[in-house]
């Protein structure tokens, strides 16, 4: 098995069938890679449907979680049963290339690096997605060249397996975000390259037409949280000040690298229209990195008490 596939669900059977469909249409042969999906207690018939596809696609996989137990959780029983060599992730609301697998085995071929990940795309015109997606994603523009970075999204993102034995994704976020990050910034503290290569592209459809502005800030306040918990670290000396000096979260400190990403890859009046309600997402997730008490977390929900 050269490529192991991983994809965490819960109750979106309906953008995972789309996923998966995606999936099992490589330009490749299907021998050569498995997909792992990962039940995280979904209740809408997820385990049901994929027991149905099992019975006709030998190289689908399913793992069943009997409650919520998260993404870093799930990741890791993931991690635990793949086979391939390559481990890659993606999510259930992301559709991916048609040679998808043959980009990321190209790359590994042509360097040294310990993980390969690409670009994620909003296939949307909406607003509120727009605002979001450059606020949260902007690091991982569809455009410019190939380059190593710190970090990319487990939406688009494989690893050499020999390289991350025995290191899991950090299950003590709980809900909170960034554990694709801190898992990211351990290979990067100790010298294994990522690289970024922006033609290798995922379609992230999370953003509908019913994306509204309680989900947006949702988003943000899971970020939030995952940075108070530990995803500070991934940004160095920035980050130590940030949660050392809560106040100047409410500077919002990020604008000023996503106007700059916005500007070099095309994208400036994208920003500039969307400016406002990015604006007051990074106000809101600024707030609620002051507001947080980490010695208060709630264990069994990962959320802060605030």
């Amino acid at each position: 098995m050269r490529v192991s596939i991983i994809i965490i669900t819960r109750n979106r059977k309906n953008m995972l069938i789309n996923c998966i469909k995606n999936l099992m249409s490589q330009n490749c042969n299907k021998k050569i890679y498995e997909i792992i999906i990962v039940d995280d207690g979904s209740s809408d018939g997820t385990s049901h449907f994929v027991l149905n596809l099992i019975k006709k696609n030998k190289n689908i996989k399913l793992i069943i979680n009997k409650k919520n137990r998260g993404i870093a959780y799930s990741r890791n029983r993931g991690l635990e049963k793949a086979k391939g060599d390559i481990i890659a992730f993606t999510d259930d609301d992301c559709i991916v290339e048609k040679d998808w697998i043959n980009k990321i085995e190209k790359a590994f071929k042509k360097t040294k690096s310990s993980a390969v990940g690409g670009s994620i795309v909003n296939p949307t015109n909406h607003y509120i997605a727009w605002s979001q997606y450059l606020l949260n994603f902007s690091s991982w523009l569809p455009r410019g060249t190939d380059r190593y970075v710190k970090d990319i999204p487990t939406a688009n993102i494989a690893y050499r397996k020999r390289a991350i034995e025995n290191k899991f994704f950090p299950e003590y976020l709980g809900e909170g975000g960034y554990e694709d990050s801190i898992f990211n910034f351990d290979l990067y503290k100790n010298n294994k390259k990522i690289l970024f290569c922006p033609n290798i592209r995922i379609w992230h459809f999370t953003w509908d037409e019913d994306y509204g502005l309680k989900k947006f800030f949702k988003i943000q306040k899971k970020a939030a949280i995952g940075f108070a918990l530990g995803g500070y670290k991934v940004h160095g000396k920035i980050g130590r000040i940030l949660i050392k000096f809560k106040f100047l979260n409410l500077f919002c400190p990020r604008i000023f690298m996503v106007f700059l990403r916005c500007f070099r890859y095309g994208y400036l009046i994208r920003f500039l229209f969307c400016f406002p309600l990015i604006l007051l997402g990074e106000l809101y997730r600024g707030i609620i990195i002051i507001v947080a008490n980490s010695n208060k977390l709630n264990q069994n929900k990962g959320l802060f008490i605030v």
